[in-house]
């Protein structure tokens, strides 16, 4: 079931709002509901798995090819990024239900970069806020790309990696106990755009 959800925010901030399931709302096979506010006008799509996983998104440009994972996370291990002047590639590993590891990626190009940073989440820690950008790779005549990644677990701050240059900044914060536990994109050359899967509390 998609359900396109449309509202006001202030600029340059994306919120998802995660709250118990009332009756006349939408999402009762998950028991939650979820209202979320983007910035710029934009629309996003939202997106019920299984496993009461939620998934929000994209963001970015049209360019590259869908990616994605076929198995519902649960909990997410691991994220390998390779950054420049934009975001190259970005990987990762996540748990499903069973306890069962997956991994996902490279999703995007073979560039060099300036930097390859892998953040390898502990055991009691998980991400309760992404934080990315949006903006052209004038080098490469790219219109928009993912040109920066941070990553907020409830231990600490990871990134931002890339840098952004005349770049719009999204943040998505996951309030309560919630987490963002995957990812999915579109991806050729770069890290055209990006998505999550958020678990709800």
């Amino acid at each position: 079931m998609w359900e396109h959800v449309e509202g006001a925010c202030p600029p340059i901030t994306t919120t998802l709002l995660l709250q118990p399931y009332r009756r006349g709302h939408p999402s009762p096979s998950i028991l939650h509901w979820c209202l979320v506010q983007l910035c710029c006008g934009r629309r996003a799509r939202v997106h019920e798995m299984s496993s009461s996983v939620v998934k929000v998104g994209t963001w970015g440009g049209d360019g590259g090819s869908p990616c994605d994972i076929t198995v519902a996370p649960q909990r997410l291990e691991s994220v390998t990024i390779r950054w420049g002047k934009v975001i190259d590639w970005i990987a990762f590993s996540y748990r499903d239900s069973d306890g069962k590891t997956h991994t996902a990626g490279p999703w995007g190009g073979n560039g060099r970069g300036e930097g390859t940073e892998t953040i390898t989440f502990g055991p009691s820690e998980y991400v309760t806020e992404v934080a990315w950008s949006v903006g052209p790779f004038k080098l490469k005549n790219v219109e928009r790309c993912i040109t920066s990644i941070k990553l907020v677990t409830n231990v600490g701050t990871y990134g931002p990696f890339g840098h952004a240059v005349d770049s719009t900044h999204h943040s998505l914060p996951v309030l309560g106990n919630g987490s963002v536990v995957g990812m999915f994109a579109r991806a050729g050359d770069y890290l055209d755009a990006i998505g999550f899967y958020v678990l709800p509390c």
